[in-house]
């Protein structure tokens, strides 16, 4: 699959879920000019659009506390699932990138890694054609990253 395929495809992914929110909101809309019209004769417009209203405000709020109840459920799968720390995140996705002897020496030598990050960035924010060299060297792996996230997006 190309590249342009595999943009084509998260692209309309991401318009038929809009799409269908839109038609979810315009159906939500019209049940409640509905209903509206229904009790508003016997009970008078002021009435008619407070229980609409509050309908409304209720329906929100019951999908939100679900929305929370399933964000929540997740959370806590995930949790008791992995327990990795950060330092452990980052050498994880360092490790492929550096090698393992590079990552031994960062974590043994935690300060001339980070003064050595810091100067780097002074540098690449100085210099113009010290961005352009860093970038044309980081271009394969920004673009295997890049590949690798739009594969996660359309395999989902």
């Amino acid at each position: 699959m190309s590249l342009k395929s595999k943009i084509a495809a998260a692209v309309s992914l991401h318009m038929l879920a809009w799409l269908a929110m839109l038609i979810a909101l315009a159906g939500i809309v019209f049940l409640a000019l509905g209903v509206f019209w229904l009790i508003a004769p016997p009970l008078g417009p002021g009435i008619a659009a407070l229980i609409v209203g509050g309908g409304l405000l209720c329906l929100i709020l019951l999908v939100t506390l679900a929305g929370l109840l399933i964000a929540t459920a997740s959370r806590r799968t995930k949790a008791v699932a992995v327990h990795r720390t950060p330092d452990s995140r980052i050498e994880e996705q360092l490790r492929p990138v550096i090698g393992d002897r590079a990552t031994e020496w960062a974590k043994a030598n935690p300060g001339i890694t980070m003064v050595g990050a810091l100067s780097a960035g002074v540098v690449l924010a100085a210099s113009p054609g010290m961005r352009r060299l860093i970038y044309d060297a980081a271009r394969p792996l920004i673009t295997r990253k890049a590949m690798q996230a739009m594969q996660d997006l359309t395999d989902r």
